[in-house]
């Protein structure tokens, strides 16, 4: 059965994510990871919601030259999967803690 037209192009969304996100990993190494772990999560949630305020802001009709609501929202997508990292990784060190 073939995939619906919907589930291909979150697919193809979400590779694209991947690549994105490895990119700029080797450019600027893991300052998200970081500043997650120096800071906590509000850091992460600091980000997200500086990017819901510029998708708000793009809907409003303010022109941004630097950034389309197409981009803002796949930086919100990644910057929600970057968050659930750092948490899968915090809590994996919590649990190895708790087993020494």
């Amino acid at each position: 059965m073939e995939e619906n037209k919907k589930v291909k192009m979150f697919r193809e969304i979400v590779e694209g994510m991947a690549n994105l996100y490895a990119d700029k990993n080797m450019n600027y190494g893991d300052s998200f990871g970081e500043t997650y772990r120096k800071l906590g999560p509000i850091s992460g949630i600091t980000r997200l919601y500086d990017k819901l305020n510029r998708a708000t802001s793009l809907v409003n009709g303010n022109k941004n030259c630097f950034e389309s609501l197409e981009d803002t929202f796949l930086d919100m997508a990644c910057y929600s999967v970057m968050n659930l990292i750092e948490l899968r990784l915090a809590k994996e060190e919590e649990n190895k803690k708790k087993e020494q």
